[in-house]
């Protein structure tokens, strides 16, 4: 899942956000345990923003992250909410999608959510790792320009998950391409964008 973009171009603020993709390759859940959501409500409040946000990962990792929103400042960069130390970056509930989606970013995923807020291509030189432990949901699982589902269709809807960037193009026979399939995938598949959504539950996540 990712940022929707306004025709091919990726909007500029505020920024919404998905992220997705694999870290443990086979078909099993993951051995986590998943973080309760943060209320979704009083997103205008930076604290429930920043609950919101460390619910998208392992405590471990969200409780010393920096916590980013969609707008951006002054210099272009996403709007600090809380500095962190340990290299990780958690965003909120994207706004403009009908579930409670915050994720946590390393440093090649913000790589790359940056280079797609930009419209260039990622600079993915080593894997990188996010999480998604309340699920979300996209408006395609191929174009990554979608802000709203195709006429006929309707919002993929993802598990709580972790997703991967490799820094070489993903082979569909390896890796399915259909995020119904119940294990990893790969979304947006041939895009410069794509990557491993991994499962790590089973079914659609409560919204």
């Amino acid at each position: 899942d990712v940022v929707p973009t306004e025709g091919n171009t990726p909007m500029s603020s505020p920024i919404t956000i998905k992220g997705t993709l694999l870290l443990a390759l086979g078909t099993g859940m993951l051995a986590l345990g998943l973080v309760q959501a943060a209320p979704a409500a009083g997103q205008d409040d930076a604290a429930a923003k920043i609950d919101n946000a460390m619910s998208a990962a392992p405590s471990s990792i969200s409780a010393t992250a920096a916590i980013l929103d969609f707008t951006m400042d002054d210099a272009g960069a996403f709007t600090v909410l809380r500095e962190g130390s340990n290299g990780w970056s958690c965003f909120p509930d994207d706004p403009s999608t009908p579930s409670n989606d915050p994720m946590c970013l390393d440093q090649q995923w913000l790589n790359w959510l940056t280079a797609l807020v930009a419209g260039e291509d990622p600079p993915t030189t080593v894997p990188g790792l996010a999480y998604m432990l309340q699920g979300g949901t996209a408006a395609s699982n191929t174009d990554p320009a979608a802000t709203a589902p195709a006429a006929g269709e309707e919002w993929v809807t993802d598990p709580p998950h972790v997703m991967m960037l490799m820094p070489e193009d993903l082979d569909p026979a390896v890796f399915s391409t259909d995020h119904l399939s119940g294990g990893p995938y790969i979304m947006w598949a041939g895009t410069p964008y794509e990557h491993i959504m991994m499962p790590v539950a089973d079914g659609e996540h409560e919204e």
